[in-house]
């Protein structure tokens, strides 16, 4: 039995027409999302975006091709947005994988051991693949092709040019137009899980704040510069965000990989010197509801009857006056059941924000 849970401004925590207000209006980057970060340098800076997009809803690996349609489809299409190919694949309906595509992970699993962990379902870093392209890209650094082994017009897999790769024999070079999304996907990755311990090293470590090489972030910041962020990529991080609660900031803000890596590195984070991708709708301090956003979507996929699947919805606040309710209604809500009815406004407003446990049981098929 496949079903979804829809959030929206009446289904889920109204505590006052502020927050229902708050909650429709977040298109785009919420109000206060980054606000944690302003007046940061160095590593400081890097573990505040950590502490924002660390915490997020953690999707079931079978979902994936549900959520494809919405954050990899070429607009007014069904085709899919391939990075990896120029073969023509065609998504065939929710939930349907494709045939002849794989789920990738642009950030090889096995870097981190390939366990399933929250890493493993990230759709930040995981892009629907052409397989052949798939197979040949294995688990290689990204890098410059010197001599290719293995090129169908859109990667490359082959010998590295002089001081990339890491050691690895082999690395995947993806046509110009991708390298920015996939340098700024990289940099989330190494915001995001760098409190993992990788087990491979090419292009990450295990010993610095920056966790990328020295050879890697180089590579990845001049493909950023070269390639900036596209339509695609402000699309998809949307589409993201309404799914997993989390964003990639790299897209919403390139300048934070210069302040980490690049040009920038060490001088302190000052939205006014630089355009500011969240300006406060709020100087008077409203309420505001940061996440889940409006239009959140959980699939739960296909669960047996008797059997139940759990998600985590992180709910963050900023200037909350009362505790937030929740309730659960309308389309069988009777099969779905949260954790709390309310939520203590105290802990809605601390960085990592309150864990809200929403679980599906259901009890007829259909």
């Amino acid at each position: 039995m496949n079903k979804r849970f829809f959030l929206d401004s009446k289904l889920l925590l109204i505590a006052s027409c502020f927050f229902i207000i708050a909650l429709c209006a977040s298109a785009s980057v919420p109000a206060g999302y980054y606000s944690s970060i302003n007046g940061k340098s160095g590593e400081a800076l890097k573990d505040a975006i950590h502490k924002i997009i660390r915490n997020h809803t953690v999707l079931s690996y079978n979902s994936m091709w549900s959520y494809f349609p919405s954050t990899d489809v070429i607009p007014g299409t069904k085709r899919v947005w391939d990075m990896y190919s120029n073969n023509a694949y065609y998504y065939a309906g929710n939930g349907r994988a494709v045939g002849g595509m794989n789920i990738e992970h642009s950030f090889p699993k096995s870097w981190w051991g390939g366990s399933k962990v929250e890493a493993y379902t990230d759709l930040n870093h995981l892009y629907p693949s052409d397989g052949k392209a798939n197979t040949a890209k294995n688990n290689f650094p990204l890098g410059e092709v010197s001599t290719p082994n293995f090129d169908n017009g859109v990667s490359k897999v082959g010998y590295p040019v002089a001081g990339q790769g890491g050691g690895c024999k082999y690395v995947y070079e993806p046509a110009d137009e991708y390298k920015g999304d996939f340098a700024r996907t990289y940099f989330y990755m190494a915001t995001c899980y760098q409190d993992y311990t990788f087990k491979y090293t090419y292009m990450v470590n295990n010993s610095s704040y920056l966790t990328l090489n020295t050879w890697a972030y180089e590579m990845l910041l001049k493909w950023s510069r070269e390639d900036p962020v596209s339509d695609k990529e402000i699309r998809r991080n949307e589409a993201v965000f309404k799914t997993q609660n989390n964003r990639n900031p790299f897209i919403d803000n390139p300048e934070l990989a210069e302040y980490i890596w690049g040009n920038k590195k060490g001088k302190v984070y000052n939205p006014g010197s630089t355009p500011d991708p969240n300006p406060d709708p709020n100087p008077d301090d409203d309420p505001v509801l940061i996440t889940p956003t409006q239009d959140t979507e959980l699939d739960f996929g296909e669960v047996a009857i008797g059997k139940s699947l759990d998600y985590t919805l992180y709910v963050k606040g900023k200037y909350l006056t009362n505790d937030l309710s929740v309730q659960v209604y309308r389309y069988d809500y009777n099969m779905f059941k949260s954790s709390v009815t309310s939520i203590p406004r105290e802990i809605a407003t601390t960085d990592d924000g309150y864990k809200l446990t929403l679980t599906y049981t259901p009890t007829a098929i259909g």
